[in-house]
């Protein structure tokens, strides 16, 4: 029988500490995007939290750094203690059917060998200079039905212009947003429209590594709490042209703008080179 009070402390955990953002103003993804898939972790002995991520390679999931990695009390980076993976539109299906999280987890979810953040990631402590980019390697292949996600050539967003900034997809898991009718958290994956602002600003960081979109129901999407690391895709391709990082939302409500790290400039093509040299075959 299904333990109902470890139940209900999972979900006071994992609903009450909201790790970053995920898809307003969106529609349930209904099988558009089975390469994306959520996380959840422990770390620092805290959790659990939620994320989002896109597999990259048979082992490979992009995500963002803080969805892997942490500073502890001394200030020190630490990767999650734990770290598990699955591609289900419904992240908390199947829960009821088991007597514990741990054998939901076994049976339901995919387990990871290690997770890897950028190496200059320190938990926002140069923000705006943030490099939250980070990857998790599976413990198994998975090779999804639309095909593993891309990584743009250098300098992608900078280049484009007129009605091309238009049309950009925004992929995560979790709360639909703040305000009524969308203060609601289904856990599930979700897409929405956005649309590219500027790639430089005071709060891009240096070369512009945060690259500001859209977030309100006007264009179509957005992000908001419960998700991060998740990616937006240019036009109807696998080109991710940046992982879900930090929202600009002044007053809390998930409306505004999005500062989101790109996966075109240097220090994130330099990373994932590495990363996919050692590990996507």
């Amino acid at each position: 029988m299904f333990n109902r009070l470890l139940f209900a402390a999972f979900l006071a955990c994992f609903l009450a500490v909201p790790k970053a953002n995920a898809i307003t103003w969106g529609e349930p993804d209904d099988g558009e995007h089975p390469n994306v898939g959520t996380l959840l972790f422990v770390q620092n002995g805290v959790g659990f939290f939620s994320c989002t991520g896109t597999m990259i390679a048979p082992r490979v999931m992009l995500t963002a750094g803080h969805c892997v990695a942490g500073a502890d009390e001394s200030g020190v980076m630490q990767p999650n203690d734990l770290t598990y993976v699955r591609f289900d539109e419904e992240g908390l299906a199947g829960i009821g059917d088991y007597p514990t999280l741990q054998a939901w987890f076994d049976a339901e979810w995919i387990a990871t060998d290690m997770v890897i953040p950028h190496p200059m990631w320190s938990d926002y402590s140069e923000f705006p200079d943030t490099y939250d980019i980070g990857v998790v390697i599976l413990s198994e292949d998975v090779f999804p039905a639309n095909g593993f996600g891309e990584i743009p050539e250098e300098g992608f967003l900078d280049g484009l212009k007129g009605r091309d900034k238009n049309f950009f997809q925004s992929v995560g898991y979790g709360r639909q947003g703040t305000l009524k009718p969308f203060a609601m958290n289904d856990y599930e994956r979700y897409k929405g429209d956005v649309r590219l602002l500027e790639t430089t600003s005071y709060l891009s960081g240096k070369g512009g590594s945060s690259a500001k979109f859209s977030n309100n129901p006007g264009i179509g999407g957005g992000t908001c709490f419960v998700d991060s690391g998740g990616p937006t895709f240019f036009k109807e391709t696998n080109l991710i042209v940046y992982v879900t990082s930090f929202g600009w939302a002044k007053n809390g409500n998930c409306v505004g703008n999005d500062f989101n790290y790109r996966t075109d400039i240097p220090p994130a093509q330099s990373f994932l080179d590495m990363v996919l040299g050692l590990y996507g075959d």
